[in-house]
């Protein structure tokens, strides 16, 4: 999860007979600790003798800021104003029983978490409670904005610096299409000031290369900070909806659809109308984009959730009948008039509800008595007819939103690859001559790629699933066709990540060997990578590849197996191929020197750092170093791959924890904690088998 950051505003010292430091070690921090929450006091900011902008960036900056106002301490006062001034909620007021001062005035109104100065821990139970209700309550806790509703709280973002060596490091992964070094820099971000900020940057930069398993994860992190984050739920509504047609079973799919639909509520609730105020045009024209994208969403959720009731259905005949029947068809159409309703220029949503309703006019017309079901007598004909009378104003409307299928480009318009399908969806939706509709989209995809025509194609075979616009249907099919294959792209089945130990080097004490560089230690760790490998490729799908690095011993053995065995690997290297050799592969002999640059012939590498210097913006993290940021690559990078089925298979002893942080161990722990399944080979057998 993101790490929550307090900020500690309190008096320093004893003064009044209240030990503040105590306070602070028996209470505050350990409930910060409980509660999960990191926290800094203002001592090293008093301690210079001034007010520092590190103050006022950590006032407006911290998800929590505690103030002890026991006493009558000017500078408490003065930062609990900032925090007040600045930001509306997550302002959490503590005192101590019985103080001589008085509440001020303007804080009477306001709760306080009480503890006894002599015994601060008896208050711990109920403070880390405090602790959490604070951080969960959306409610204003500043009386500065409670008293002026109006104002709008100070932009966090305006004073959250990301180094723009992070954005760098995002940017190149997301032009590369990484989706496994997004995964890596948004674990990597998190307890850094800035990190609310850089996972914006990040997720954003996974929403756009489709990487949705990973942005679910980084909005669901700031959707955690702040649960009507508008930009987290924006994004969630979509990303919940995306992941929905990848989800294996109905109960997930239904979950998924169901965590869109609260995001986009969220979102709609939060650009409703302002009541207590004018709105500028470009607010208002920002407000009702969004409202109709969320309309739209809402739209698209409601057409998933009318799929799923037809076509499980047993025959062609009563798929027709379940689509009309269903309570979602009328749904979808709505919500996607509304989404119109709110933006004229929304054509995406007005594409759509024309498309739901000719389904819903041609089933009507198709099968009247399955139609008439819901109706008194008389009024079927009359509810078909004004759908009818609909269906043509939108059409008419559309014509005006998106050009005639004719006008490809508009003098001055910017190229738009959805416009332009559109343009051909609506010549196919109203086109007497199937020959028009297979004009329209033979120009529309004429600069579309493969993913937005199997979009496209995706809504003409519902039409012809169903029945409606047959003609047109396969006229419009045959140039979809030639433009691009119908031809899906799989999900692998199953994939394996493999770590192991690397030969001793000369550095390790011979009488504590861990893998010796012998030929019968060798063989043994073939054998067993071997068979792990083997009963892998023996369940359900198989093996798709495998992902490791290229030390000398364990990883480059692992990827001869599988050259042998027709399984296609990856090579992730920490540093450049030379480096990378001088540190992890030249210890082993020229042998092995050989090995590993067939290796590098045979499998382009991929390469995750210049140095083993960590990046500038990561050189403050604690604890942390090239190797264990390696490990943390290459699990993201098999996370990435979106296989059904993650295995870790780990050759290493232990009994002689190899390499602290950035060991094998280490991965071993981080990928179960991830849900890897986990094969571990017993490296004490190497020893064994090499004599010692």
């Amino acid at each position: 999860m993101e790490v929550t950051r307090a900020f500690i505003v309190r008096p320093f010292g004893t003064q009044d007979g209240i030990d503040f430091d105590r306070v602070e070690r028996d209470l505050i921090g350990p409930a910060l600790k409980q509660a999960g929450i990191e926290g800094r006091t203002t001592l090293e900011i008093t301690r210079q003798g001034n007010i520092r902008e590190d103050m006022f960036r950590l006032l407006v900056l911290s998800d929590l800021v505690i103030a002890d106002v026991s006493i009558h301490n000017a500078n408490v006062f003065y930062e609990l104003g900032i925090r007040h001034g600045l930001r509306d909620r997550h302002t959490l007021l503590m005192r101590a029983k019985d103080t001589q001062d008085k509440y001020p005035f303007d804080l009477q109104t306001d709760r306080y978490g009480q503890y006894d100065p002599a015994n601060p821990a008896a208050a711990l139970p109920g403070f880390v409670e405090s602790l959490k209700a604070t951080l969960a309550d959306t409610n204003k806790d500043s009386p500065v904005f409670k008293l002026l509703p109006r104002l709008t709280p100070h932009d966090r973002a305006a004073l959250m610096v990301v180094p723009f060596d992070f954005q760098e490091e995002v940017e190149i992964a997301q032009k590369a299409g990484r989706a496994g070094d997004l995964r890596l820099l948004a674990q990597e971000v998190r307890g850094f000031e800035w990190g609310s900020a850089g996972l914006r940057i990040v997720g954003d930069a996974q929403f756009r290369i489709k990487a949705f398993a990973g942005a679910k994860e980084t909005f669901e992190l700031l959707r955690g900070l702040d649960s009507n984050d508008f930009q987290a739920n924006y994004r969630l509504g979509t990303i919940y909806q995306k992941l929905a047609a990848r989800a294996l079973g109905p109960d997930s799919k239904l979950d998924c659809i169901t965590r869109s639909e609260q995001a986009i509520n969220r979102v709609l609730a939060r650009t409703m109308p302002p009541n207590d105020r004018d709105e500028t045009p470009k607010e208002s024209a920002e407000r009702r984009f969004h409202r109709a994208e969320g309309h739209s969403l809402l739209g698209s959720n409601a057409k998933t959730r009318w799929i799923d009731d037809w076509q499980a259905a047993a025959s062609a005949d009563a798929q027709r009948e379940a689509a009309l029947r269903s309570p979602h068809l009328a749904s979808g159409i709505q919500h996607y008039l509304d989404g119109f309703a709110e933006d004229l220029d929304s054509f995406y949503a007005a594409i759509n509800a024309l498309a739901m309703l000719t389904i819903q006019i041609g089933l009507a017309k198709a099968l009247p008595d399955v139609w008439a079901e819901t109706f008194d007598d008389g009024d079927a004909a009359i509810v078909l007819k004004t759908s009818e009378r609909r269906a043509g104003r939108l059409a008419a409307a559309l014509h005006l939103a998106v050009g005639n299928d004719d006008k490809v480009v508009r003098k001055g318009e910017k190229f738009d690859v959805w416009k332009e399908i559109s343009r051909a969806d609506l010549t196919f939706l109203t086109a007497e001559r199937p020959a028009q509709a297979g004009t329209a989209y033979r120009r529309s995809l004429a600069n579309a790629g493969p993913f937005e025509i199997d979009a496209a194609r995706r809504n003409l075979l519902l039409f012809r699933e169903l029945g409606v616009l047959s003609a047109n249907v396969e006229a419009a099919l045959k140039e979809m066709n030639q433009a691009a294959p119908d031809k899906p792209a799989a999900l692998p089945v199953r994939v394996i990540l493999f770590t192991g130990h690397m030969l001793d080097t000369s550095r390790r004490d011979k009488n504590d060997p861990r893998f010796p560089n012998t030929p019968e230690a060798v063989a043994a760790a073939r054998k067993m990578i071997e068979k792990a490998v083997k009963d892998e490729m023996n369940e359900d799908g198989g093996v798709a590849f495998g992902i490791a690095g290229g030390a000398c011993g364990s990883d480059i053995l692992f990827h001869e197996v599988c050259n042998e065995l027709g399984i296609p690997t990856q090579l992730l290297l920490a540093l450049p191929e030379a480096q990378f050799q001088a540190e992890s592969v030249n210890h082993g002999g020229v042998d092995w020197v050989m090995r590993y640059q067939q290796l590098c012939q045979r499998v382009a590498p991929r390469v995750l750092a210049e140095s083993k210097d960590l990046p500038r913006w990561l050189s403050g993290k604690k604890g942390y170093d090239i190797w264990q940021r390696n490990n943390l690559w290459m699990m993201f990078n098999a996370l990435a791959t979106q296989a059904r089925y993650l295995t870790l298979v780990a050759l290493y002893n232990r009994e002689k924890d190899p390499d602290g942080p950035g060991g094998t161990a280490h991965l071993v722990t981080v990928a179960a904690d991830w849900g890897f399944k986990t094969v571990e080979l017993d490296a004490r057998q190497l020893l064994k088998a090499g004599g010692s």
